[in-house]
């Protein structure tokens, strides 16, 4: 499994226990737009992997200038659909925000996961 599948793998189960939580305590309406706005940081990570898979060879140069617009990529795509949510859902913009945050903590938990 690569470490790209293991952040996507925190990213759903970090999205799926925020839009459980965001259901529970306030319904269907807030479970969605949690569930969406953690969606939003896995998009994300996955056009973060598309631009790694672009790379060619293994010369460090191009694998520096791959992880630079992957990262730029991640930003991009992960703010932007984060803005679609909250736009298209504002009532539920609080749900949105907290399901991204918490799929964010998929970063920091890969460290400590990655690293046994």
């Amino acid at each position: 499994m690569t470490t790209v599948t293991r952040v996507l793998l925190l990213h759903l189960v970090l999205s799926i226990m925020a839009a459980t939580g965001a259901g529970l305590l306030y319904g269907y309406p807030a479970a969605k737009a949690a569930l969406l706005g953690g969606g939003s940081a896995l998009a994300g990570t996955l056009a973060y992997a598309g631009c790694q898979r672009m790379v060619p060879g293994g010369n460090a140069s191009r694998l520096m200038w791959g992880h630079v617009i992957g990262e730029a990529a991640k930003v991009l795509v992960a703010l932007g659909l984060l803005a679609v949510v909250l736009v298209t859902d504002p009532g539920h913009a609080a749900a949105g925000l907290a399901g991204f945050g918490v799929a964010l903590m998929a970063y920091p938990l890969a460290i400590f996961w990655l690293n046994k």
